[in-house]
């Protein structure tokens, strides 16, 4: 009788763990932690006025403390720290001085444009510059002399905020690696639930493969977020080799999904309910690796093949009730998980890197500064059109503060513009709701705790608040806005109690995103325009990519790199399609053949997938020189299609030739379904050439109209 609520509390625990041991919610308690260090450090040696002015440094400086290598986040810190020192130095300098103001103004708005050509780490350094801009505009001095003093002490608090954040890292350092693998597990797990799905007869197929589109995509992101830091820096074994046996994991997965479509049509009762079942069952798995791999206590899961099989089996065994391929694929898809399993457990005795494969290739590199801001000097750059609607905004912002000298507050006013704007429409709009809604929600709890706080839970509060204002950023963006405005009341209300902030909040709040949507549309980026370049570019990356997949024994490095490339371009064009739905005059059709395009992709990639799966674990069983032939010329054929996509997209693909490729699914003979594969090779690449044409012309007829 008493077991129940034990094993109710055990799951309790469980999700609550997986839940709250998560990389964003470290990495903003460990800036809570530095900021509480310096702001009581400050207040220790020199008093409340230093430890505020101390405060706004390290809070300018922890904007870019992001999980990242040792050595990024000492590069990165340093350069906040010069920027922001910089800016406010200027600012302080010019308060006085409108004309002054705004060409600061104006030059940190272009500075903040620019950085958008370099990636988000570049984004947040000039952010820290913009909230280091909103400070100068805050506090305006009298004499350069003032300026020069508040510049030392914020100089000083970011300082000593980048000295405590990189001890922090140096400490942490075997635990942002588990973390940020923990965040890849959680991502592939949900990827894995997806397609689950898919095999679920009862659900839209086109509805499930949408599903499953976008979790793939999401969990390319976080893979490459951590390889980031797993291969970047002094590597540990351990993780490169958990790393890697992640990634063989989701290739196996992958390959999985090359037989879906003929599983369904007609749907084969017993096999889908094995799949899906089975797939779920791997899922749970896969969120028990990443729990034991974050969690002290947690135990890793038992990989178990004969467990997996048995969900939803036929009355005469699991095995039975598949297709020969699809069990083998995914006997394959068990063994890659057991095996991830095996090396995270493994502590030192992690298997090797595979030979020939250099990890260091596979992070993303900084673009050269000079190539990449000279690209920019046209007026048809979208960088340099984001550059000016911002730099107008800003402007405007300011003018108003200058108008209303008493009725807003002139650093609100242009953080807002600046935290909202972004190169992209429908960014700008997302963050433009987020933020009206985040800062209404903060100005409406502050309003009623305010005046029951004690002086010491509003220290206790801020740093709090910045935390998971900081945590939240990438992930939702309406709780930083709530967090960020809840904490910027408490603050100034430890600074000037019972002075009415929260009115002049909301106000500036509702005229900086007044401006930030009116400028939307001056000089707009509209994401159809990319459309086709972006067509163009997953073509060329499939291209690459089918060219290594369909050799006998390609070379490892380049194989994986041409992998990930195309993954990558599919991850772009995902991206891009769910950013236009926020755009005006949309249209369906457009949306439709994107999503058609996407899918054809998804299912190329498996197919290219489940070859090099197959020739992985067959290849002893296949006539060489014969499966090589085949190889060859699927190949050719192939490179020919994806080549000359305009011309070989004419007219539908062949029906025929998908059944004809799926006649022999439950062969077991390793020839037999290679040849198979390869003939639904080639109807995929030309499925995918033909969708990639429809999806590419709209956006052609709207750029010429």
């Amino acid at each position: 009788m008493d077991r129940t609520p034990r094993a109710g509390s055990a799951t309790w625990r469980r999700d609550a763990a997986r839940t709250l041991l998560r990389h964003h919610l470290q990495n903003g308690l460990a800036v809570s932690a530095a900021l509480a260090a310096v702001a009581f450090g400050a207040d220790l040696w020199r008093g409340t006025d230093a430890a505020v002015l101390a405060s706004v440094g390290a809070m300018c400086v922890s904007i870019v403390d992001l999980p990242a290598t040792l050595a990024s986040k000492a590069r990165i810190m340093g350069g906040a720290l010069a920027g922001t020192s910089a800016v406010a130095l200027l600012g302080g300098l010019a308060s006085a001085t409108p004309i002054a103001m705004a060409a600061v103004v104006a030059a940190t708005s272009v500075a903040l444009a620019l950085a958008t050509a370099f990636g988000r780490t570049a984004v947040t350094l000039a952010i820290s510059g913009v909230l280091s801009l909103v400070i100068g505009l805050a506090l305006p001095t009298a004499t350069a002399a003032v300026a020069v003093q508040r510049t030392e002490l914020i100089l000083g608090g970011g300082g000593a905020y980048a000295l405590i954040a990189l001890a922090i890292a140096v400490v942490t350092l075997d635990r942002e690696r588990r973390m940020a693998l923990n965040e890849a597990l959680i991502a592939f797990s949900a990827y894995l639930r997806a397609r689950a799905a898919l095999f679920d007869a009862s659900r839209d197929p086109d509805a499930a493969l949408a599903a499953v589109i976008e979790r793939h995509a999401a969990m390319i992101d976080a893979l490459q977020n951590a390889r980031q830091i797993v291969f970047g820096g002094r590597r540990s074994p351990r993780w490169v080799g958990a790393m890697i046996a992640l990634i063989d994991a989701y290739e196996a997965a992958l390959a999985g999904d090359s037989d879906w479509e003929g599983l369904r049509t007609p749907p084969q009762e017993p096999a889908l309910r094995v799949l899906e079942s089975a797939t779920r069952a791997l899922a749970d798995d896969v969120d028990g690796i990443a729990l034991a791999l974050v969690a002290p206590l947690a135990a890793m899961p038992v990989i178990d093949r004969r467990a997996a099989l048995a969900h939803g089996a036929a009355p005469d065994g699991g095995a039975a009730a598949l297709p020969g391929a699809s069990g083998a694929k995914l006997s394959r898809l068990i063994e890659r998980i057991a095996r991830l399993a095996a090396v995270v457990a493994a502590g030192d005795a992690a298997p090797p890197v595979p030979d020939g494969v250099d990890v260091a290739a596979f992070l993303d590199r900084r673009p050269a500064a000079l190539a990449t801001l000279r690209a920019q000097a046209s007026t048809s750059s979208p960088v340099a059109r984001y550059a000016l609607r911002l730099t107008l905004a800003m402007l405007l912002g300011y003018a108003v503060t200058l108008a209303l000298p008493h009725g807003v507050h002139g650093g609100w006013v242009l953080l807002t513009i600046a935290l909202i704007m972004r190169g992209s429409y429908a960014v700008t709009r997302q963050r433009r709701n987020d933020r009206l809604i985040g800062t209404l929600a903060g100005c409406a709890v502050m309003a009623l705790l305010l005046p029951i706080m004690p002086d010491r839970a509003v220290v206790a509060g801020v740093i709090v608040a910045v935390g998971v204002s900081h945590a939240y950023a990438s992930v939702n963006y309406r709780i930083t806005s709530f967090a960020a405005s809840a904490g910027a009341l408490m603050f100034l209300h430890f600074l000037e109690p019972g002075a009415r902030f929260i009115a002049q909040r909301v106000l500036d709040t509702v005229i900086g995103a007044g401006i930030s949507g009116a400028f939307a549309f001056v000089l707009p980026n509209w994401e159809w325009r990319d459309v086709p370049r972006l067509v163009d570019a997953l073509l060329a990356a499939d291209l690459r990519y089918a060219r290594l997949a369909l050799e006998w024994a390609p070379p490892e490095q380049p194989y994986r790199i041409a992998r990930k490339r195309a993954l990558d371009a599919f991850s772009a064009l995902v991206a891009t399609t769910r950013r236009l739905s926020s755009e005006p005059k949309r249209h369906a059709g457009d949306f439709a053949a994107l999503h058609r395009l996407l899918a054809a992709n998804y299912l190329f990639a498996s197919d290219l997938a489940s070859v090099r799966s197959l020739l992985r674990a067959a290849r002893g069983a296949l006539d060489a020189p014969e499966a090589q032939r085949s190889l060859r010329e699927t190949g050719a054929r192939v490179i020919e299609t994806l080549t000359h996509g305009d011309a070989a997209a004419d007219g539908a693909p062949s029906v025929s030739l998908r059944r004809r490729g799926w006649a022999d699914l439950a062969g077991t003979r390793p020839a037999v379904y290679l040849r198979r594969r390869l003939l639904h090779i080639e109807f995929s690449a030309r499925r995918l050439v033909a969708e990639a044409t429809r999806a590419r012309v709209p956006g052609r007829r709207r750029a010429s109209g």
